[in-house]
């Protein structure tokens, strides 16, 4: 059998070298508890500390933290160990993991057993993003679609085809206030599956499916919009204004805003997501309509849903 090379039997000898990481995380709590350190506390840097040198290990091939030595931990090892870590661990439970690893090592560098601090070398793992916040009060869709197609009679600018439209473009899509501005009459497309919008800049588009219902809508309101306007050219703007211009997005905002007041939600709205959280509502409430619909057929006797299913 062939002998590994020497240079290969060296490095493995040098990444596993020098002391158990196991033994100086002990050493580390013990310092802690001597400093007066509560059981509390102890405990979580003895769970982050570990957990992080187990993922670690786990990577490197070893059982757990018991084989692991302080040379193979370095920046990608640690990179490594707290991604591994971030995958069931909660934001707020990753970034005190962190801490207490760099701590750890500040540790060990004022007891002249670590040179440096891989913490400051590694990247940190990127949170999740935070998940969208829903509009609390139920038929949220519901309601503002309704008071978008009752426009306030005394506003000028009201056109209540256009509002539902708009609304629910931006409900059903997902699309922000600057993507839905940057839509033209061209963005709108017929395929086989019926009505899309075509997104992005040129070289980059995204096809977005329109559901039949928001289709519809948006048919609705171009039929009103020829009826003022007669034809127009494919680069005009997809949603515009009683003066025919363009909208805003202080427009848009404030058409939003008027509708969760009429529609008596804007004390439910989360502060600063007043279009942001229009998607995640409207998908919510969707999913939830669905789900009672499914409940109810699937909670039926079997004879009465054969009976239905005829």
């Amino acid at each position: 059998m062939a002998q590994p090379a020497a240079s290969s039997v060296a490095t493995r000898r040098r990444r596993s070298s020098g002391p158990r990481v196991g033994e100086l995380i002990d050493a580390f709590l013990d310092q802690l508890a001597s400093g007066g350190a509560s059981t509390h506390t102890l405990g979580a840097y003895r769970r982050d500390l570990r957990g992080v040198a187990d993922r670690m290990a786990g990577a490197q091939g070893l059982d757990d933290v018991s084989g692991l030595r302080l040379s193979q931990v370095d920046a990608a090892a640690l990179e490594a160990g707290m991604a591994a870590w971030a995958t069931d661990h909660a934001p707020a439970s990753v970034a005190r993991a962190w801490a207490a690893w760099s701590s750890f090592f500040t540790y060990l560098i004022s007891e002249g057993i670590a040179r440096a601090n891989p913490t400051e070398a590694a990247e940190r793992p990127k949170p999740p993003p935070p998940a969208p916040k829903v509009i609390a009060g139920g038929d949220v869709s519901e309601r503002l679609l309704s008071a978008a197609a009752m426009p306030e009679p005394s506003s000028p600018s009201a056109w209540a085809e256009r509002d539902v439209a708009l609304v629910a473009t931006l409900g059903l899509t997902g699309l922000g206030v600057s993507e839905l501005l940057s839509l033209s009459l061209g963005s709108l497309r017929r395929d086989s599956s019926g009505l899309v919008l075509v997104t992005g800049v040129a070289g980059q588009d995204q096809i977005v499916p329109l559901q039949p219902a928001l289709a519809y809508l948006i048919d609705v309101y171009l039929a009103s919009r020829r009826a003022w306007l007669g034809s127009e050219s494919p680069d005009a703007a997809l949603f515009i204004d009683a003066s025919a211009q363009p909208m805003t997005s202080s427009k848009v905002q404030y058409l939003i805003q008027r509708l969760y007041e009429r529609s008596g939600l804007d004390s439910q709205v989360p502060e600063k997501t007043a279009v942001q959280a229009l998607h995640a509502t409207f998908v919510a409430e969707a999913l939830a309509h669905w789900a009672e619909v499914l409940r109810e057929g699937l909670t039926a006797p079997p004879s009465a849903r054969r009976r239905r299913a005829r």
